[in-house]
């Protein structure tokens, strides 16, 4: 599975979604456009439109419910203008962009390549995309990669649910931890830990993502989806009273991430890496 592929699907099914939005309060609109002129020095709101093939033009200066009506029928037109594009740009990319994975190239060589060590290509920690890191932050990582390197004890809990591989070869249970995970080491090579097992003021947990501050302590992501089901939101809010037992306080050793009806947002996610993880490492 390609998840840069599954990246532009997300963002590609946000703008068909919205462009059916737009598109289909374009049809429900009332006919014509919004027109100003003067009249006595004074503007004058007019609907412009044509009956029986002629143009007329209606004064509405008092009709506020039609100004508004064509006011975001001329919003959706431009809109849907804009999103029709989008949407073709990103079909025709999907379709033919070859993501960029150093791990895909090293596997496509021959046998003879294969035996030597990985540094003989490349350096990973440079071909991490740059996001303007700076020589300290890079410090901290890099001790970071010491804890990450460590064994830890990986929950089972439901093992048959965890379908979905990372590059990496990590079997996770949703598409948007995946994603968050791919984040993590492929944008910045952040060490973390996926479903620890551990006991915290004497109550067991395993939170998706567990990583490690500048003061050797544990802080915490965990990936909230589907909140807009029921049943769903009620087992989270369990699950963080849970934590949250265990001392586990959101805003201070717990980050929350979510879905926005059933689409990750990705731009959130590098801001939280950047703003809420990286300068804690």
């Amino acid at each position: 599975m390609s998840l840069f592929r599954e990246y532009l699907e997300e963002i590609l099914t946000y703008y068909e979604n919205i462009y059916k939005m737009y598109s289909k309060q374009l049809e429900n609109s009332p006919p014509g456009s919004l027109l100003w002129q003067k009249n006595k020095g004074k503007d004058q709101l007019l609907h412009s439109y044509r009956r029986d093939g002629a143009r007329v033009r209606e004064v509405i200066t008092k009709k506020e419910d039609l100004q508004k009506a064509l006011a975001q029928k001329e919003f959706a037109r431009k809109a849907v203008t804009i999103l029709n594009r989008n949407v073709d740009v990103l079909r025709n990319a999907i379709n033919s962009i070859t993501p960029f994975n150093p791990d895909d190239i090293l596997k496509s060589m021959t046998k003879g390549y294969s035996r030597l060590p990985e540094e003989y290509f490349f350096n990973r920690n440079q071909l991490v995309i740059d996001m303007k890191l700076d020589d300290e932050i890079k410090a901290r990582i890099d001790r970071h990669r010491e804890w990450g390197a460590r064994p830890y004890r990986q929950s089972t809990y439901k093992e048959e649910n965890k379908r979905i591989r990372t590059s990496r070869g990590l079997a996770v249970r949703s598409k948007s931890e995946a994603l968050i995970i791919e984040a993590l080491y492929r944008w910045y090579d952040i060490p973390h830990r996926y479903e620890q097992e551990q006991v915290v003021n004497g109550i067991l947990i395993n939170p998706d993502i567990t990583l490690e501050d500048y003061n050797n302590e544990e802080f915490y992501i965990e990936h909230l989806g589907m909140m807009d089901n029921p049943s769903y939101a009620r087992y989270n809010y369990e699950k963080l009273e849970r934590y949250y037992g265990a001392g586990l306080i959101p805003g201070d050793n717990l980050i929350l991430t979510f879905d926005r009806r059933g689409t990750i947002n990705m731009g959130m996610i590098e801001a939280v890496i950047v703003n809420e993880i990286i300068p804690r490492l």
